[in-house]
């Protein structure tokens, strides 16, 4: 079965300064190393092209590293190689990522005419303490700022990326940060909590005992109220950790969720394409060399069989809040959801963490806080 959207997902892997608790690929900014990465990128999307012929692309995300760190006239270059390249369809999705105070209106302008509909801004915290305590280098004056030029700008969707479970942090900092996420009406809110990544500064505080977590009791308290004030001002919550406003649902994230198709380009990009994974290699040199020699820079791929793309469709779908249509599952699995998962899925609905309703199994209310777990039961 073909799916019914395909995404492509490129990475600019600079930052300015990388947090502590960040693990993803990224370098230093440096001129030379934007113009050698930049040069790459280009032909790989004509690789990506030559070697896949994708269909033009449901939705665009540039993420990172923070894309901003390049101009506006540079990412507005790289979304024009997509479209001339590889293709986008003309309603694409075309996201880009940015921190606060890594924006200008002269910059969100040429992101805007060159076609960008939503920018998701790595807001994480309302508190200028927490925000110097887990390493960021932006303000509370910044993201004020930030959100109000890109209205300037005429970007119709913006999204907030937030975090919980920080470390000092307490129940009502939470709740005065999402109070006043919630005051500055973006369209779409991404609320995750603190995930303890190996490899990096915060995991090795966290080893020594050195990293001062809130309790489990306080980060379910934060998500379940994170719940309660979301939909009390009119976000819909219709994934694990996401909540839209009316018509602002992430259109490239979904493709994730819905297991469909997508490309990556970048080093350290994945991809998920023909019932194959495949994911490029991590260094920016390595990265360059191998488009130089007109050869993709894969590192690592792997064949999926069909009982893994039935497993990955679960771990997925089962993060939507509608879940996974029985009816979707057979159609492109040619088997019955309930015949390959029985068991389980009837012993989870005794427990009260699933349901079948409206063609579709979901979690509940009470499954969604135990998330990771009740997936883990289903896969074989």
């Amino acid at each position: 079965m073909t799916p019914d959207r395909f995404g492509l997902y490129v990475h600019i892997p600079f930052c300015v300064r990388k947090c502590p608790y960040c693990d993803f690929n990224t370098f230093a900014v440096e001129r030379e190393a934007v113009r050698t990465f930049l040069d790459a990128l280009r032909r790989e999307l004509e690789l990506l092209r030559d070697r896949f012929a994708p269909p033009p692309f449901d939705t665009l995300f540039i993420g990172g590293g923070t894309p901003t760190v390049l101009s506006g006239s540079q990412l507005s270059d790289v979304i024009g190689w997509v479209r001339d390249t590889v293709g986008l369809q003309p309603d694409a999705e075309v996201t880009v990522e940015a921190n606060p105070g890594s924006v200008t209106v002269k910059g969100l302008r040429a992101m805007e005419a060159s076609g960008v509909t939503r920018v998701s801004l790595g807001v994480q915290s309302l508190s200028d303490e927490l925000l110097q305590r887990i390493g960021r280098n932006h303000t509370v004056r910044d993201v004020l700022v930030s959100v109000e030029q890109i209205r300037e700008a005429g970007i119709p969707s913006v999204n907030f990326d937030l975090m919980y479970g920080l470390p000092g942090q307490t129940r009502r900092e939470w709740i005065d940060t999402l109070t006043g996420a919630i005051a500055l009406s973006p369209d779409h809110l991404s609320c995750y909590s603190l995930i303890i990544e190996e490899g990096t500064p915060f995991a090795d505080l966290h080893r020594e005992g050195r990293l001062d977590l809130p309790h489990e009791d306080d980060e379910a308290w934060m998500y379940e109220e994170t719940l309660r004030m979301c939909e009390q001002a009119g976000y819909e919550h219709y994934e694990i950790s996401n909540f839209a406003r009316p018509g602002h649902q992430c259109r490239h994230n979904l493709i994730y969720w819905r297991n469909d198709e997508w490309l990556g380009a970048g080093p350290g990009s994945h991809s998920s394409w023909q019932g194959q994974r495949h994911w490029n290699v991590r260094g920016l040199a390595e990265y360059a060399a191998a488009v130089r020699r007109g050869v993709l820079p894969i590192e690592g791929r792997e064949e999926l069989t069909a009982d893994e793309r039935m497993d990955d469709t679960m771990m997925l779908g089962l993060r939507l809040t509608a879940g996974v249509s029985l009816t979707a599952f057979r159609r492109r699995f040619d088997r019955d959801l309930l015949a390959v998962y029985g068991s389980t899925v009837e012993r989870l609905r005794g427990l009260g963490l699933v349901e079948i309703e409206d063609d579709h199994l979901r979690l509940t209310p009470r499954g969604r806080l135990l998330g990771n777990r009740v997936i883990a039961e289903l896969l074989r």
